[in-house]
């Protein structure tokens, strides 16, 4: 089984807390349907968080996203066709202005070495958000084994936002122990999220300023 494979148990409680702060974010943008929602991701890979959109209720053509891998793109393609999946870098997308209610990215900045690509990416979400809509940006706060990675703080994502309100939430029980506890004491993975030095990652809630009133 692959360390990153969802039926990990350790990996699933980790997709699922992410999944309920997901959910208390459209309860409290007050989105009491998705029949009408549309929702952008970044850096889709095969497509999971737009998938669990439809699954809620969203339509399918609805939803969009972008990513570099061909492997990743084909598979979300033969999984649900009604999904458009661009491939391609999130710094060049190809939809149009204001078109999307929520914009996410998972998991993306870190693996973005160059700053200026991180700007492009940043530009492309904010301008594909409808005006008062909403950038959703999930990434780790501490730094990883993994030397393809790199930590992404508050300033990084407001020094990409400018002109965004901005609050940020710890998340995400460490993943060396989330995978043990899985293994092991799946109960325990709640307790031991709620401890906020054992957060490693971050959601960031950017809301995109709403335009003012035409006179």
């Amino acid at each position: 089984m692959s360390r990153h494979s969802i039926l990990e148990m350790g990996n699933l409680l980790m997709v699922q807390e992410r999944e309920r702060f997901l959910s208390r974010l459209l309860a409290r943008l007050r989105v009491d349907s998705l029949e009408s929602f549309s929702m952008f991701e970044a850096g889709c890979s095969t497509g999971y968080n737009l998938r669990l959109m439809v699954q809620w209720g969203g339509r399918p053509e609805n939803m969009a996203g972008i990513d570099l891998d061909p492997t990743a793109v084909d598979y979300c393609k033969s999984h649900a066709p009604e999904i458009r999946i661009h491939a391609g870098s999130a710094d060049a997308i190809p939809e149009a202005d204001d078109s999307f209610d929520l914009s996410i990215a998972f998991t993306l900045f870190s693996s973005v070495p160059d700053e200026d690509i991180a700007h492009g990416i940043a530009r492309e979400l904010y301008r594909i958000t409808k005006p008062g809509g909403i950038v959703l940006i999930y990434d780790m706060r501490r730094r990883s084994p993994n030397r393809d990675v790199h930590p992404i703080g508050v300033d990084d994502v407001r020094r990409w936002f400018p002109k965004c309100a901005m609050r940020a939430y710890p998340v995400t029980l460490a993943p060396p122990l989330s995978r043990y506890v899985g293994r092991y004491a799946p109960w325990l993975y709640g307790p031991l999220a709620a401890i906020p030095l054992l957060r490693t990652h971050a959601m960031y809630v950017l809301r995109r300023p709403a335009r003012p009133p035409e006179d």
